[in-house]
């Protein structure tokens, strides 16, 4: 399954981000990685990786953060651009 690395630029975000993309359970899993970074990750399925990341930059109208990374985990790595 693919991970998406994300960094919330302001703390006070990280509960928003969280709830935002809560209400789109069906598209991935999150959960905060690196807390004191305000650093998330973002599971979808493999499948859903298209729409998940489609969200994540409809969702940047609202809230300021940064894809750091797009990891396959069941073969190689991809980073983001």
């Amino acid at each position: 399954m693919p991970q998406i690395l994300i960094k919330i630029k302001h703390k006070s975000d990280t509960v928003i981000f969280h709830s935002l993309l809560g209400t789109y359970s069906h598209l991935a899993w999150v959960r905060t990685e690196i807390p004191d970074e305000d650093i998330i990750s973002v599971t979808p399925t493999g499948d859903m990786l298209k729409d998940t990341l489609e969200v994540l930059e409809n969702l940047k109208d609202e809230i300021e953060f940064e894809i750091l990374e797009i990891k396959n985990l069941s073969t190689n790595n991809l980073q983001h651009e």
